[in-house]
């Protein structure tokens, strides 16, 4: 793997690959950030703002520049071969492998920056706002943000579309005033290929503080909050047949990784066809056995994210002692996505799986006139 300019590692005087401890501490910077909310473009703003240089020495960061960090497997460790291949060995031209050759996964190459569980949190991210920033007809209807803690996070109940951001004007005694609110960009009249949705906009300020009440009567009856994550959670759990078979799959696919290994080291001295066709088969089995695995591994992953996310909420119940004004870090750790509804209710769906419903504009019962 050349290190030349590879952000967080060197390659030292015996050819071996080592962690360049300043530079991995920007590359553990740039995966943190993003999984504290952060959009690539704002990551790269941050780091040319404290003059950190990109691999190359470069001052100049591109929101390109911290996706492609955050997308490399080999902060991992591991090591995905054959990602290019030569095309015309005159020329040494070398093109992206697309399905030209066939491309194997070897783990534990050289010292990792990033743990496995953090690389994997950042895909799932990556997932996670890819779909949040798609309509249900399947179709990109807005562009990640984290101007607001909201950004992102509100949708239709009617419809199913984004929630935007307006500045609306209001007065109050004659004079005029500028108030943020949420409202469905189909009612906004943001989307000219949908018009059929009425749903009322909710001030921004209306959903903060619906936000807050809700954290409070959490904290009042923190069993309520347990009990309903931990059904979430037995629904997403393997069940013990399911555990099991899980086992196999990684015996068989480590088996299968090792012959791998052992093939691509004696390449240069096997007869090119064979070779190609056992590597080939080879890899097969391991796609096949993978996809059954990741198809488990996912609800794993889901339980052990369900039950770190239900962790996290009590702690932070468990130790905030006020709960009074909004607070944008303790909403964007906690909340998955929220929905508004007409008549101003609205579902905010916690990351633990857990759901509250509130109207975010109580209105005050008038009082009576004394007869």
């Amino acid at each position: 793997m050349p290190t030349t300019f590879f952000l967080g590692y060197d390659t030292d005087e015996d050819g071996e690959i080592v962690i360049n401890e300043e530079q991995a501490e920007v590359v553990r910077r740039i995966f943190r950030e993003y999984l504290e909310g952060k959009g690539c473009p704002s990551i790269a703003k941050g780091l040319m703002r404290d003059g950190i240089k990109t691999g190359k020495g470069n001052k100049t960061w591109t929101g390109d520049s911290v996706y492609k960090i955050l997308r490399q497997e080999k902060y991992q460790g591991h090591c995905l071969a054959q990602k290019t291949v030569t095309i015309d060995f005159l020329s040494h031209k070398r093109v992206r492998n697309n399905d030209i050759q066939p491309q194997y996964f070897v783990k534990n190459t050289h010292p990792a920056i990033i743990s496995e569980e953090t690389f994997e949190a950042v895909q799932q991210e990556m997932k996670r706002r890819r779909l949040m920033m798609k309509d249900p007809d399947e179709k990109y209807r807005q562009h990640f943000s984290s101007v607001s803690p909201f950004s992102n996070q509100f949708y239709c109940g009617e419809c199913g579309r984004p929630a935007i951001r307006r500045r609306m004007t209001s007065s109050r005694k004659g004079e005029k005033y500028y108030i943020s609110a949420w409202q469905c960009r189909v009612t906004a009249g943001r989307d000219p290929d949908y018009t059929d949705c009425k749903t009322s906009y909710v001030h921004e300020t209306d959903l903060e503080n619906a936000f807050m009440k809700i954290m409070r009567e959490m904290k009042e009856h923190p069993d309520e909050v347990i009990e309903e994550a931990k059904q979430v959670i037995t629904k997403a759990s393997l069940s013990p047949s399911e555990q099991q078979r899980l086992g196999e799959l990684n015996t068989q696919i480590e088996a299968v990784a090792d012959r791998i290994s052992d093939l691509a080291a004696k390449g240069s001295t096997t007869n090119d066809a064979i070779y190609d066709a056992t590597l080939r088969h080879l890899i097969y089995e391991q796609e096949i056995l993978q996809q059954e695995r990741d198809s488990l591994e996912d609800n794993m992953q889901e339980q052990l994210y369900l039950e770190k996310q239900l962790q996290s909420l009590i702690d932070i119940l468990e130790t905030t002692e006020k709960l009074k004004d909004f607070d944008v870090k303790l909403f964007k750790s906690t909340i998955e996505r929220g929905i508004i509804y007409k008549e101003r209710m609205v579902e905010f769906q916690f990351k633990c799986g857990v759901k509250r419903t509130i109207c975010a504009r109580e209105r005050k019962t008038p009082k009576k006139k004394k007869a």
